[in-house]
């Protein structure tokens, strides 16, 4: 959208008026630098040096890294595990003799 402004007695495009302060970024896209270290894979003991050779490499073999899966499950299962050993370890059964 084409937005016009009013500036020094003259309409002039937004963007060719002169002076704008403030805002100093670039309009080419700055490049995303991955932090990964190198590796070798458990698989294969090939060198595994970007993302896209991690997901590759785990796809060749189908493996999940758990880290990349939701933990609302994991959170979920942590915790009715949690309540049935409470209960238990609440009721346990004990063996008696009738008197």
């Amino acid at each position: 959208m084409t937005v016009w402004v009013y500036r020094d007695g003259k309409i002039v495009l937004r963007h060719d008026a002169g002076g704008r302060q403030g805002d100093n970024r670039s309009s080419f896209p700055s490049p995303l630098v991955s932090r990964m270290e190198s590796y070798d894979s458990p698989v294969d003991d090939r060198s595994i040096s970007s993302w896209r050779q991690r997901d590759a490499d785990m796809k060749r073999v189908d493996a999940v890294d758990p880290r990349d899966l939701p933990q609302k499950p994991f959170e979920e299962r942590r915790a009715r595990n949690a309540r049935l050993r409470a209960a238990e370890r609440d009721s346990k059964f004990e063996w008696r003799d009738p008197d």
